[in-house]
């Protein structure tokens, strides 16, 4: 297995197929926080999955009245919905098989999510079937919300178009590609060859948002739409300490209401503004979270926050 097989697999491993015994996993909390840009302020910073386990992809109910995560607490990943007026989260899936990634969709009937039957034993991906499911609240799956294969992480720009990021079937290739798949004709429109996990959409509701890692020195957020010719490159990711190995640079980002964007790196919530030729700027430390930030949602209201946070280990 060649260096940079290994490298995407475990790029690849944390929300797909966890590939760790259960004893050398780390925790992985969802932590919740008011947001109030206007202040630049982050507050009511609160860990709602206490306990052992991994749990992250959090994403808000279209009201913002919730937040649903992916959990292994049942033995296999399933969906959870948290609550958060009644501070209560309840299961919507109850399955053996392993399920990633809901994401609610935008008319309120029921979520789409990756479900994983047959594992891809390179990458986790689902093998046979279709991988982008639509499922309703009751936790039934309903439908493929497309035919395409292989789909490892996605996002709605409309209820036409989904962002989505495809996973080679030949791993020693290792040549993903994320792309824009229309639902009413099939079309795919090709973003980029080297992209990162992190997929959302502009504020308008027009374009894609991805990460572009084309270039190895300078990673890029980037929008597309698929009449677009080529990305519109926005602004380059943070870049991290020194030494930092690329599996670990920061590539999650959130998409806030204004048009601007979250980052994180480390306990560190970094911003930019939305504006050309500005970069990310430190935003919020949130010194008590317990570890480094990763998956990020903001609420649709743009008055909260979600992310999934890697637990450091108690120190002896």
């Amino acid at each position: 297995m060649t260096t940079r097989r290994l490298l995407l697999q475990a790029l690849l491993c944390t929300a797909m197929a966890p590939a760790l015994a259960a004893d050398a996993k780390p925790d992985v909390a969802i932590v919740l926080a008011r947001l109030d840009l206007a202040a630049g302020k982050v507050s009511d910073v609160t860990n709602i999955t206490p306990g052992k386990g991994a749990n992250f992809q959090p994403a808000f109910t279209r009201d913002s009245a919730a937040v649903l995560f992916t959990s292994d607490r049942s033995g296999s990943n399933n969906i959870y919905r948290y609550d958060i007026a009644k501070a209560t989260t309840k299961a919507v899936t109850a399955t053996t098989e392993n399920l990633y990634s809901p994401t609610p969709l935008a008319d309120g009937n029921g979520f789409s999510a990756i479900r994983v039957i047959t594992a891809d034993p390179a990458y986790g991906i689902e093998m046979n079937e279709p991988s982008l499911w639509l499922f309703g609240w009751d936790g039934k799956p309903v439908a493929p919300v497309v035919p395409t294969k292989r789909i490892g992480y996605h996002a709605w720009i409309n209820p036409d178009l989904i962002a989505a990021f495809l996973v080679d079937d030949v791993p020693e290739r290792n040549s993903h590609r994320a792309v824009i798949i229309s639902r009413t004709t099939g079309q795919l429109t090709s973003m980029t060859a080297k992209p990162g996990r992190s997929l959302g959409r502009t504020a308008d509701g027009k374009r894609a948002l991805f990460v572009d890692q084309t270039d190895p020195a300078y990673w890029r957020i980037s929008a597309m739409g698929p009449g677009d010719k080529q990305p519109q490159p926005l602004v380059d990711t943070p870049v991290g300490p020194e030494g930092e190995k690329d599996p670990n640079r920061s590539q999650y980002f959130a998409a806030l209401p204004d048009g601007s964007l979250l980052m994180a790196r480390g306990n560190l919530l970094l911003r930019w503004d939305g504006k050309a030729g500005s970069v990310f700027k430190t935003f919020a430390e949130l010194a008590d979270v317990g570890g480094a930030i990763r998956n990020i949602a903001a609420s649709p209201d743009g008055k909260r926050l979600a992310f999934s946070v890697t637990l450091a280990p108690a120190k002896p």
